[in-house]
């Protein structure tokens, strides 16, 4: 989605991980989308963001900190996270995924730090589109359900 696609300006620009594009914003998208001042005043490309991320995962000493560190950067920016995984998947697929997931599983209640998706209890009995309707996106065309019972084959790891 490009910010074109947008009616969003200002600060809901930067944190829609859609559609910030950090420092890569040119000087008229700031100025049309109303960022100018909420950046810093450099304007970066793609591989002068993606060197920076990469210089900062390789100076983490674990995996479990690198995921931390790379699904941070997918809550900010969705572009710049997978223009990572394509530049090297060799090196940042283990820790996005098997097997540095099942550890970010096991360890979810000290590194959770925002909500991805939607955690749906058997306490919302009764309340289903209430609940439903709390999810902001209204063009929903996919979704995955699991009861979190065995995730990775670890047992049951709900939140």
């Amino acid at each position: 989605m490009s910010h074109s696609d947008s009616t969003k300006r200002g600060f809901d620009v930067l944190r829609d991980p859609r559609l910030n594009k950090g420092t890569a914003f040119t000087r008229r998208e700031r100025q049309e989308l109303g960022i100018v001042g909420l950046l810093p005043d450099i304007v970066s490309s793609m591989e002068m963001q993606m060197q920076r991320i990469e210089g900062h995962v390789d100076s983490l000493t674990t995996d479990l900190d690198k995921y931390i560190y790379l699904s941070d950067l997918q809550e900010r920016n969705e572009s710049l996270f997978y223009a990572m995984l394509q530049k090297d998947p060799v090196k940042y697929m283990p820790i996005v995924y098997t097997p540095t997931v099942g550890l970010a599983c096991q360890t979810f209640g000290r590194i959770y730090r925002r909500p991805k998706g939607m955690f749906i209890s058997v306490r919302h009995r009764g309340m289903m589109a209430e609940v439903l309707r709390n999810w902001p996106e209204k063009d929903v065309r996919w979704i995955c359900v699991t009861d979190g019972e065995r995730i990775l084959g670890l047992g049951d790891l709900g939140a």
